[in-house]
């Protein structure tokens, strides 16, 4: 990646390096020991962020096993860059939660397609809408390797989706000239994110890669739960403005077999080009 480039996703996505602390109130729903991460379903932060569930990054040297799920907190988010941490928690009271709460109906389907597949299972065709308004069918017709991941267009983050556009950009940028392989970015807000708010936001960055695709969920509600419970990616509380989700991404072959899924935030777009680079030498 050269330098260039690295400074214009940069200034694109990160526009400020100055550290910003937000004050922010919730209640804990998981706790991810290993991570090091909490869940926690937040109120609006004013002149940041909508009320939604979604998982914080914990400042390294809090542990962890004083919380418990149900856990009324207060605490500070800091944002500087491409990274945000949380500490200097304060527990106001602990609650009883709904466990399912967070969760559509719809996630209890056990038939197929609606069924969670393993890596080498063949992902269902689908279609959705890219910001031009046209249709875009992630099937085994383009004959071409997918990189697939999610996000919404409201989630300020900026070590969650907007991070994951940060490695696509880079993994779009590296294979530029390799015609084999295409990346996909597909919103899962199938009220908000209509084509026209996708471009709106995006276009800067994605028009400069023919092999990136941006697209929009809305008007394919079942293609959007059909492709995300096969891949094992969560969301909820899109209807109720109260957006959670988990992180997953997908290499996919030309045959439409999973290859590859990259969870959480952690993975990087270096080992990501790896495993694209060996997968590509084993199909050709």
């Amino acid at each position: 990646m050269n330098k260039k480039l690295y400074l214009t996703i940069l200034t694109l996505l990160f526009s400020c390096s100055k550290e910003t602390k937000y004050n922010v109130v919730g209640v804990i729903h998981k706790i991810h020991l290993s991570k090091n991460e909490l869940t926690i379903n937040h109120d609006e932060i004013p002149g940041f962020m909508s009320a939604m569930t979604m998982n914080f990054k914990i400042d390294p040297d809090i542990d962890l096993n004083q919380f418990n799920i149900g856990d009324s907190v207060h605490f500070e988010l800091y944002i500087k860059e491409h990274n945000a941490f949380s500490k200097n928690f304060k527990l106001i009271d602990n609650v009883k939660i709904d466990s399912t709460a967070f969760e559509d109906d719809f996630w209890f389907e056990d038939e197929f397609p609606y069924v969670p597949l393993d890596i080498g299972d063949t992902l269902s065709n689908t279609i959705f809408t890219n910001y031009d308004n046209y249709p875009f069918y992630i099937s085994s017709d383009s004959k071409k390797f997918k990189f697939i991941t999610f996000i919404f267009s409201k989630c300020p983050m900026p070590n969650m989706c907007p991070a994951l556009i940060f490695k696509q950009q880079y993994l779009a940028s590296q294979f530029s000239k390799n015609n084999t392989i295409e990346f996909i970015t597909i919103s899962f807000d199938y009220i908000h994110d209509t084509p026209k708010i996708l471009k709106n936001k995006y276009k800067t960055i994605i028009d400069k890669y023919d092999n990136w695709h941006m697209l929009s969920s809305v008007g394919h509600i079942n293609d959007l739960m059909i492709i995300s419970k096969q891949s094992m990616f969560s969301f909820w509380g899109v209807e109720d403005n109260d957006i959670g989700h988990n992180m997953r991404t997908l290499l996919v072959g030309p045959d439409m077999k999973i290859l590859k899924n990259f969870d959480g935030m952690d993975w990087l777009p270096k080992d990501a080009k790896e495993s694209i680079d060996e997968f590509l030498k084993v199909y050709n």
